[in-house]
């Protein structure tokens, strides 16, 4: 059963952690705006990209898969400066954001955490599968610990990292002038999210870090998830409340001595079948959080 648990998270989270997969059709890419000079690119499951037009030269956030290179520069080409990547952010290490890199890297400075790049140095062991360290460069050459600041389009950006989240390396860009904030995988909009939880994701403290954000969020914010639609206060309010009920429900069954397959065999109550209806199914998210708290 435990194998057959784990086999069915490897094809799922495929897309999730972005596996390296067989070539396939790039999805369309649509121009959201934000406000300003800032834009949301969004390509369903392909998750979304930030950026910042500056007629010097695209401030970039995440790059989607390396297949998706034409779609992106198509999108930007219309917007100032959208014929150059100046600036690269990787939110974190997840393949579905950085594999881009080796598109639009050799002509762009990459900014991510420290703990990112270091995982993107080196092969890294998921699910059965292996993700190819990225090449040279690919890779992030300027790193941060716990903050940073950037500039673009006349906007200060600030690069805040979150410890122990989604994952250990996960990078939020506030850009308080305009209200914005850039949570990358920190914030999966209405669909249950991928946990990482062998490379320092913890359920539990994800929901603290989120409590950290939304303490001091404006409630007039518009946040860029990594997947799903552009956001408000709202709607990260509610994925919060989700994780933090799904830590709880998993949390009181463990405690009552519930195997995982018995908890996975179990039904959640109906208020979860919203977030069902994303990439991860019922059973895959369980065993994330039962992982996650068993971990931790």
């Amino acid at each position: 059963m435990k194998q057959r648990a784990l086999i069915l998270l490897f094809v799922v989270f495929g897309l999730a952690v972005g596996l390296p997969a067989q070539s396939k059709e790039p999805l369309p890419v649509s121009v959201v705006p934000v406000a300003g000079p800032v834009y949301m690119l969004a390509s369903g499951g392909n998750g979304n990209v930030g950026v910042v037009a500056d007629t010097d030269g695209i401030l970039m956030i995440d790059a989607m898969e390396e297949e998706m290179a034409g779609s992106l520069r198509a999108a930007l080409k219309p917007l100032p400066g959208g014929d150059r990547v100046r600036v690269l952010v990787n939110t974190h290490w997840h393949w579905d954001h950085v594999s881009g890199n080796k598109a639009f890297g050799p002509a762009a400075v990459i900014v991510a955490h420290e703990n990112t790049r270091a995982l993107n140095a080196a092969d890294q062991a998921m699910f059965g599968g292996t993700i190819k360290a990225l090449p040279a460069g690919a890779l992030p050459g300027l790193t941060y610990a716990d903050k940073m600041t950037a500039h673009a389009g006349g906007l200060v950006l600030r690069l805040v990292h979150y410890p122990h989240a989604h994952t250990n390396g996960d990078t939020v860009i506030f850009i308080d002038a305009l209200k914005i904030v850039h949570m990358g995988d920190m914030f999966f909009n209405g669909m249950f999210p991928f946990l990482d939880v062998p490379n320092g994701g913890s359920i539990d403290n994800w929901v603290r870090q989120l409590d950290v954000i939304l303490a001091a969020l404006p409630d007039d914010a518009r946040i860029i998830p990594g997947h799903g639609p552009l956001a408000g206060r709202g709607e990260l309010l509610a994925f919060r409340q989700m994780l933090y009920d799904s830590a709880e429900l998993v949390r009181g069954q463990m405690k009552a001595g519930k195997t995982l397959e018995e908890i996975q065999a179990g039904s959640m109550p109906e208020r979860f079948a919203p977030w069902a209806k994303g990439f991860m199914p019922v059973p895959g998210w369980l065993e994330l959080v039962y992982r996650s708290l068993e971990k931790n």
